[in-house]
């Protein structure tokens, strides 16, 4: 999978984090021990793709990083022209300036509750091909692609014109492919491309959604929400609302491989759902013309059935972002999950999760291998693998939570050698299991 944009999330004193630097990818795995901040950082990448579009002003600004901004689009409007390095430097530094100081009520919003963070921005950006900006006579529409915006052409442009356009620039050119567009036209229901929060417990969530979701979502749109009086974090929150979305399309999914795959090899039946009032979810086992409801289905069927759901109700969506995948599964389980999320991947969707599974980061190093085996095809039919199986070490990101003697974490970067991904954390407590067996068996 190919990343037209890349960009690096930086961030100081946040929550139990001293620093971390995090490099977007396709596939993007954050591991560690418990408690040291790995869902507040996914928490904190899904609130910037789902609320970074609300901190732009919605009145000009006569902040000096905005002014730049202005003067140069007013210097040239109605001509085409390519973005340099500097001009893209200076819409992130127009970005990053909004982000700091939006921060306290971006950490709120987020996670209902003043959480600390000292220092937010987005470091080196990367994009893959020349981008510009072009202007067309007759038109009323912005548009966009992978490297061109466009912009109906008119004599004049005031303040307000200009900052919508700006607005739109400044968030094309980190979010396009990512996250939702910045101006969409609300069409049955909010989902417009914003990433799908996926959390730990979500078979807890599964079975009580229709006792939850009342209470948290009405709490949490209401006009004048105080600090404690919902009960979640906003990802979750926003969960519990997909839950309610879930309307399974008559039209064949483009996730239909991946469907047959979850539905064939973990779920051993399918999972199915009646839009009335809420949604009726039911599971119906191979073979069977019975429909059960979920609470007395397996664990693995109320595990796997927010990401099935998600996928058969055609929910717009270009990042998914999983906890814990490897909840309740079975080590056999563990590595077909690992198998949908590389699946899921090359299918085109931006795939992070939070893990403590060894097995799926070995099945994620055993198909990086395969791909570069010289004996590739032969091993593929071997093992019933397939091309949408294997994965290009290029599209991994891989990052390891370790506390300070302080207690603080900090992030590191593993990289990768010719046995794939090493995990000391994991590594670590492995050999300790290790060395118990040999010191404790008899002779």
């Amino acid at each position: 999978m190919i990343m037209d944009k890349k960009w690096t999330l930086h961030v100081e004193n946040f929550a139990k984090i001293k620093s971390a630097d995090v490099e977007i990818a396709p596939l993007m795995c954050f591991v560690g021990e418990n408690n040291t901040g790995k869902s507040y950082l996914m928490s904190l990448l899904w609130g910037i793709l789902t609320l970074g579009k609300e901190i732009f002003p919605k009145t000009s600004s006569d902040a000096k990083s905005y002014k730049q901004c202005e003067s140069w689009l007013r210097e040239n409007s109605n001509q085409n022209v390519i973005l340099s390095v500097d001009v893209i430097d200076m819409y992130l530094e127009w970005f990053n300036e909004l982000l700091t100081n939006n921060k306290k009520s971006l950490m709120k919003r987020l996670f209902n509750y003043d959480v600390d963070i000292e220092k937010i921005e987005i470091r080196e950006y990367k994009i893959e091909k020349e981008f510009n900006i072009q202007w067309e006579e007759e038109s009323i529409r912005y548009s966009v692609s992978k490297n061109y915006i466009k912009f109906p052409k008119q004599r004049e442009y005031t303040r307000e014109e200009l900052l919508k356009m700006n607005a739109y620039i400044c968030w094309n050119l980190l979010m396009d492919g990512i996250a939702a567009p910045l101006y969409t036209p609300l069409v049955r229901g909010r989902r417009t491309g914003e990433p799908v929060y996926l959390p730990a417990s979500r078979t807890g969530f599964m079975l009580t959604f229709l006792q939850l979701v009342g209470k948290s979502i009405d709490r949490h749109y209401s006009q004048s929400v105080e600090e404690g009086s919902s009960i979640l974090t906003l990802p979750y929150i926003d969960f519990l609302q997909l839950i309610t979305e879930f309307e399974q399309s008559n039209k064949k999914s483009k996730y239909a491989d991946v469907i047959d795959f979850i539905e064939t090899e973990m779920t051993k039946g399918s999972i199915n759902v009646k839009k009335e009032f809420f949604p009726v979810i039911t599971y119906k086992p191979s073979g069977s013309n019975k429909e059960l409801p979920l609470y007395v289905a397996s664990s693995v069927v109320s595990e796997v059935s927010p990401m099935l759901l998600t996928l058969k109700s055609n929910i717009n969506f270009k990042a998914i972002i999983i906890e814990e995948p490897e909840a309740h599964l079975h080590p056999e389980l563990q590595q077909k999950m690992a198998q949908f999320i590389i699946r899921l991947m090359n299918s085109g969707v931006l795939v992070w999760i939070t893990t403590h599974s060894d097995t799926i980061l070995q099945h994620i190093n055993n198909m990086i291998k395969l791909k570069n085996n010289k004996e590739r095809k032969i091993l593929q039919e071997q093992y019933s693998y397939r091309d949408t199986d294997l994965l290009d070490i290029a599209d991994v990101k891989m990052y390891q939570f370790t506390k300070t003697e302080k207690q603080k974490t900090i992030l590191e970067e593993l990289t990768s050698n010719k046995h794939g991904f090493v995990v000391p954390t994991f590594n670590k407590a492995l050999q300790a299991i290790v060395e118990e067996v040999y010191a404790f068996q008899e002779d």
